[in-house]
């Protein structure tokens, strides 16, 4: 059995010795720095450090070496556990050293006394214990004691048995044009049919460190299964399934299971306007004025005039968007378009088309401008992950401006709070006007005022208070967002082709415009810069 070697205080007439111990089947050899550590711990002083490293030297040559260290005898040191527990209280170690000459052996019951006083106190290894005391183990780290690791959980795991990422990308061919009638967008599902089934979180069982403190599992993400209606979850809560047959989508964590409402002919005069609890299919096209509401997705096969169209799933339009300046979209989730004109698009998701003119276009996710032309030429897109098109602006410096690296929505609500307090500032400026000429008329009136001009006066006074409160209110808020707006700094611009002179690019509140055209490039922040890299 491999052992180190050790080192023993030896009681003589003329004083104190050291004697060695030899190791034992390739065990180490002594050491100066642990010898020297023993004197400090035990306080036994006036002992030459040359000594100590004579005595060593004299070790590795002798099997039983003495050295004399003191010469004045001193009292016996009994056998002598240095206890060592690691930071983070999971192992505890025991390093013995052998009692002088004179000393005392330490039993079992004492060595788990000087472990409780040392917090020690849970997952003592007996046998170990037992072990350096019968066999003398000296000089060498001995574990004595570990912690009961915790047992580690699992979060909870939801499968779907739908597709529930339709991609919804037009296919394209090989001449680069992109076919906008092949759209993958329903997913059928019939009555009774299983959706998705939930695998309950296993939150682990904890654990003890040495000290007999609790050790916790990591945390695991508890999940439920969401729905919406025409969907019922069974009695244990881990299976869902549907109570029609229709349109299954998955919306932020939510299945929704909806009947297809299909309008055979335009939107227009012969159907009103439209507002449906699901998703709705139209056949043609849907004309100027008219408007649809859908808590799922809209699918249209023909041309959108200058209407509105509010979706809690994806927008589709198989022939496009000429909106005249009058039509907006709003969607929960993605906007696929065959091409975007002069129209407000607003999408929880991607927008993908092949061209985007004189619209003011906002994202949560990228927008992608591809297929044979994949322009954006006028009007303003806003995204806070990817813009990516063939060609931005136009040689004729048509005004475009691409943002990115922004949350539109907490954009939005900066330059909000920002109108707001130069109103209330503006208001305020007036109101304090007011005062001063009721201050002069009180002076000229030798401080008095009629009862209707106090009530103005109180009226005022309170205005202005209640100004200043919503002024603080407002710039706590403001200065929130503007540490928001200041970390999101990620993002990029690809121009696959050509980005023109006149185009605006802001990344992260930092602004640059292209002077030259500029080709094959991306586009990021670098800093306070834009910095343009080739693709």
């Amino acid at each position: 059995m491999k052992r180190n070697a050790f080192f023993q205080l030896i009681h003589k007439m003329d004083g104190v010795y050291l004697k060695s111990y030899p190791p034992v089947d390739g065990g180490y050899g002594l050491s100066v720095d642990d010898i020297l550590r023993y004197l400090a711990k035990k306080r036994i002083q006036n002992v030459s450090m040359e000594d100590v490293k004579k005595f060593v030297e004299k070790a590795k040559k002798e099997t039983n070496a003495e050295q004399k260290i003191l010469r004045a005898d001193i009292f016996p040191e009994n056998e002598y556990p240095l206890i060592t527990v690691d930071p983070e209280k999971k192992l505890a170690k025991i390093r013995l050293y052998p009692p002088s000459s004179k000393g005392l052996r330490l039993t079992v019951e004492e060595l788990k006394e000087l472990l409780e006083q040392q917090g020690v106190r849970n997952g003592i290894l007996e046998q170990n214990l037992e072990l350096i005391l019968k066999g003398r183990i000296y000089c060498t780290d001995v574990l004595v004691a570990k912690a009961k690791l915790p047992v580690q959980g699992k979060s909870a795991k939801i499968t779907y048995h739908f597709n529930a990422d339709k991609t919804c990308k037009p296919e394209m061919s090989e001449d680069g044009s992109v076919d906008f009638h092949k759209l993958d967008m329903i997913e059928n599902v019939s009555e009774g049919q299983l959706l998705a089934t939930l695998t309950p979180a296993d939150f682990g069982v904890p654990g003890y460190n040495v000290a007999g403190e609790k050790i916790l599992p990591k945390k695991v993400e508890n999940r439920i299964l969401k729905h919406g209606k025409n969907i019922h979850l069974s009695e244990d809560k881990r299976e869902m399934y549907s109570d029609v047959s229709g349109n299954v989508t998955l919306i932020n964590g939510t299945v929704f299971v909806s009947n297809l409402y299909e309008v055979p002919a335009d939107v227009g005069a012969s159907t009103g306007d439209i507002d449906y609890d699901g998703s709705v299919l139209v056949k043609g096209n849907v004309l100027t004025g008219y408007t649809i509401n859908a808590t799922g997705d809209i699918i249209v096969d023909g041309v959108v005039e200058g209407a509105v169209l509010t979706a809690g799933g994806k927008i589709v339009l198989k022939r496009g968007i000429q909106g005249m300046g009058k039509a907006v979209m709003e969607a929960e989730g993605d906007v696929i378009s065959n091409f975007i004109e002069s129209a407000t698009v607003n999408s929880g998701g991607k927008i993908i088309t092949d061209a985007i003119l004189h619209s003011q276009i906002t994202a949560k996710d990228d927008v992608q401008v591809y297929g044979k032309r994949g322009l954006i030429a006028g009007g303003s897109i806003k995204t806070r992950t990817l813009i990516k098109a063939k060609t931005v602006g136009s040689s004729m410096g048509t005004a475009t401006e691409l943002e990115i690296g922004i949350d539109p929505g907490v954009g939005e609500r900066y330059h909000a709070i920002e109108r707001e307090m130069d109103a209330l500032e503006t208001e305020k400026d007036s109101l304090m006007q007011n005062l001063k000429v009721f201050k002069n008329r009180m002076d000229a009136n030798g401080g008095r005022l009629d009862e209707e001009k106090i009530k103005t006066l109180k009226s005022i006074n309170d205005r202005i208070k209640e100004i200043d409160w919503k002024i603080q209110e407002n710039s706590a808020e403001y200065e929130l967002l503007g540490e928001e707006l200041g970390r999101q700094n990620d993002g990029k611009i690809i121009v696959e082709n050509i980005a023109f002179p006149g185009v605006k690019m802001t990344i992260s509140n930092v602004s640059s415009y292209i002077h030259t055209e500029t080709h094959h490039s991306a586009f990021v922040r670098d800093g306070a810069d834009i910095r343009v890299r080739g693709i």
